[in-house]
């Protein structure tokens, strides 16, 4: 039996009892730190404060306070009226383009599998700044079928995907979406009304998903769920949308599509982790 040979560390050898494995010889920590700010204020959406951003990156208050007012100085960030910190519009559509990325990164083994599952065309959308829009779509084998294209804009009022993700923002952010977009009407089951719409966010956060029932399309139907970041935030959504001639006619085969759509999502948040 070989017998263990300790080695004794040399002088001046580098101790880190909190380095992680992905740190090597040349990386920077105060560069990380800053990298791991800007993912926090770009993917949150909300303000935050400097006890809150040291306390998510394990920071001193004084070493986060450098790092945060350095970030401002080059407009990465700013701050609001509260002195609250958040992620500058340039700022954002870096880190957006990132997330995209490893979004569709995430999603595409999964949204192949539902795919196969239904038979439908299965789409991911992303909210990016004052719009969402469509940035992977796997689609139906069926010669009549419905279909979606990427880099498509999404109405936050009259599809699946864009009705789910609008209803997991807040007020003020549910509103720039609409004024944005417009409540332009479709067709005779397209949603235009301010006050109808809010009735339909508040049901879809009550029940979880979504449905475009010929509002954008007619002939359509599509279910859509909210791939989230945070409890109460959808920053994406996944559908799968269907001739209305193919739509399940009974309760327990939609919710078989709603759950299963669920399931993705959820896989989904898991690997953006």
């Amino acid at each position: 039996m070989p017998k263990t040979k300790q080695v004794k560390p040399r002088a001046g050898a580098h101790k880190s009892a909190d380095k992680t494995p992905a740190e090597g010889r040349y990386f920077s920590r105060a560069v990380g730190k800053a990298i791991q700010m800007l993912e926090l204020l770009s993917r949150g959406g909300e303000p935050m404060s400097l006890v809150e951003l040291s306390k998510q990156t394990q920071l001193t208050k004084s070493s986060a306070f450098r790092l945060l007012q350095t970030l401002e100085t080059l407009h990465y960030i700013r701050r609001d009226a509260n002195g609250h910190y958040l992620s500058s519009h340039e700022n954002s559509i870096v880190l957006s383009t990132q997330y995209v990325s490893a979004l569709a990164a995430a999603a595409r083994e999964p949204m192949r599998r539902l795919n196969m599952e239904f038979g439908e065309t299965v789409s991911l959308a992303v909210l990016l700044h004052n719009h969402i829009e469509v940035v992977h779509v796997v689609e139906s084998v069926n010669l009549i079928r419905m279909t979606n294209i990427p880099g498509r804009i999404l109405p936050p009022h009259a599809s699946s995907m864009g009705k789910v993700i609008t209803a997991w923002q807040d007020a003020e952010t549910r509103k720039r979406l609409l004024q944005s977009y417009g409540l332009a009407r479709y067709n005779e089951h397209t949603i235009v009304d301010e006050q109808t719409i809010e009735a339909e966010y508040e049901q879809i956060r009550a029940r979880g998903y979504s449905t475009d029932a010929e509002e954008s399309t007619l002939g359509g139907f599509c279910f859509g769920v909210g791939i989230f970041s945070a409890p109460d935030k959808a920053e994406a959504a996944i559908s799968l949308s269907m001739p209305k001639s193919r739509m399940p006619a009974d309760e327990a085969r939609q919710q078989r599509i709603v759950q299963a759509l669920k399931d993705v999502a959820t896989e989904i948040s898991r690997k953006l982790v």
